[in-house]
């Protein structure tokens, strides 16, 4: 929706859309693009280090939990960095085999735990719900505070994560493939550069800040993105102001920018009917003060919560991962 609103600033975009032209199609292409090269090509294409491939037969905790923490101490020994890739249990068209494993930074310790039988909607088969085996390994080599929750791995592709030296400590950053040189102002260069070669500088330009609104959009989360790649490796810290599963900020987002369209193709139209008073001042005024709500009672959650900033970047990945890997 931002990239198609990016679209509709342009007079003489509008102006090709309305006799015919598929210009505007390019923003909502940019929009899409950081995350479609992320989870369509370049989650496909990390080679792990430590693979875990359970079978749901012969599902053993230990093991498990004793080969993650193995890689965890050989990263502390070598100072190589390690990509850890866990694979999902499918045992039908529609069933599959949970599994969860979390990193107890509290007790130095890799804990891992069987789960029900869940369908792809992730609902439990009733009789599947037990006391299930779990492993406990040790973990000789100290980590950085990260995630601390359970991270479930049951449906499609499973997670993979980064343990690297830093710091003097072991760093588990959860789905390292992603964020990288798909959100950085090298991929708005790159296809606002090859929009404008291909259907001129007006297309060029929307191209271009149709992925930088999106690139910008997701710095006002906690973990940000590289922006600077290829001349950075990591993700830059973002401004802490929402989550990516937050439902009302993604509904003040999409709710305006479809006003924003909406205004966009008014104005540029010969005869223009919408009032900009009432339009914003009025229409729209619902919005910001919702988001005025969420934001304070944010602000209020947070001050009780009081975790760390590497767990809420974590926590951060890992609920957007699951929420594109489901849909």
């Amino acid at each position: 929706m931002t990239g198609v609103a990016v679209g509709t600033f342009f007079p003489d975009a509008v102006q090709a859309a309305a006799n015919g032209s598929f210009i505007l199609v390019l923003g909502g292409i940019g929009g899409l693009l950081p995350d479609t090269l992320d989870f369509k090509y370049a989650r496909f294409v990390e080679e792990p280090d430590i693979l875990i491939d359970p079978h749901p037969e012969q599902f053993q905790a230990q093991n498990i939990a004793d080969e993650i923490a193995a890689g965890i101490d050989r990263v502390g020994a070598t100072h190589k960095k390690q990509i850890l890739k866990c694979n999902t249990m499918r045992l039908g068209p529609d069933w599959w085999q949970q599994y969860s494993i979390q990193f107890d930074t509290k007790n130095s310790q890799v804990n891992v735990k069987l789960g029900p039988i869940v369908n792809t909607s992730q609902i439990p088969l009733p009789e599947s719900v037990r006391d299930l085996p779990e492993g406990r390994a040790k973990i000789h080599t100290p980590l950085l505070p990260t995630y601390g929750e359970f991270t479930t791995i049951d449906i499609f592709s499973g997670p993979s994560m980064a343990l690297e030296w830093r710091n003097e400590r072991v760093e588990i950053d959860f789905i390292p493939w992603h964020r990288q040189y798909s959100h950085s102002l090298f991929m708005a260069l790159l296809f606002g550069t090859l929009c404008g070669l291909l259907f001129g500088l007006t297309a060029g330009l929307i191209g271009f800040g149709a992925v930088m609104g999106h690139v910008l959009e997701d710095q006002l989360g906690y973990l940000g993105s590289n922006l600077l790649w290829p001349l950075t490796k990591v993700r830059s810290t973002g401004l802490k102001l929402i989550h990516a599963t937050d439902a009302i900020p993604n509904f003040f987002t999409v709710g305006t920018m479809v006003y924003v369209i909406l205004y966009n193709l008014d104005r540029f139209s010969p005869q223009p009917v919408l009032d900009p008073l009432i339009f914003w001042g009025v229409l729209w005024l619902p919005f910001p003060i919702i988001l005025a709500y969420f934001f304070y009672s944010k602000f209020k959650t947070d001050r009780a919560k009081r975790l760390s900033l590497l767990e809420q970047q974590e926590a951060d990945l890992v609920a957007e991962t699951q929420e594109v890997v489901d849909a």
